[in-house]
């Protein structure tokens, strides 16, 4: 069965709060969601947390099953890269977040495609659906990531060095 996913980070450098978003989309239902990253340390890192978050949500919602066929739609071309094993992860927090996706994907085997999608643009004249599921996930991340700062006591100042 072939499904889809699309997932987005939002990450701010000054508090290291992060959000994530995704939508999930198979012949076994669809589902949309996000949640606060804690423990990212960059933007490429919350991407890619993003990513394997939605993919260990839909393994769980019995949305995608071992020898799917899963087509992964992401903004973020390094995490894409990083995935396909394009660039050397030379970050250890990266380096953990491709463990922890070879793990899910060792307990699950499935054919997995990274597309590119282009991010925070505003195609209301095209269309094509992943768009718009983008721009949902963009405001879902970014939601759970003001959340986060706002847990965290962050007013939103910038740090004077």
């Amino acid at each position: 069965m072939r499904a889809t996913i699309l997932a987005d980070a939002s990450w701010c450098p000054h508090s290291h709060a992060g959000g994530w978003g995704y939508w999930i989309a198979s012949d076994r239902g669809k589902r949309g969601g996000g949640g606060p990253l804690r423990t990212a340390t960059t933007s490429t890192v919350a991407e890619m947390m993003a990513v394997v978050n939605a993919v260990k949500v839909a393994l769980n919602a019995e949305l995608v099953e071992q020898g799917d066929e899963l087509l992964v739609q992401t903004d973020c071309l390094a995490a894409i890269d990083a995935f396909k094993g394009r660039r050397t992860c030379h970050d250890v927090d990266e380096q953990h977040v491709l463990q922890v996706y070879a793990a899910v994907l060792f307990a699950a085997p499935m054919h997995v495609a990274f597309r590119h999608v282009k991010g925070h643009t505003n195609r209301h004249t095209r269309p094509e659906a992943r768009f718009g599921a983008n721009r949902a996930c963009d405001g879902r991340a970014r939601h759970h990531m003001l959340a986060e700062r706002a847990r965290r006591g962050y007013n939103g100042s910038v740090p004077q060095d």
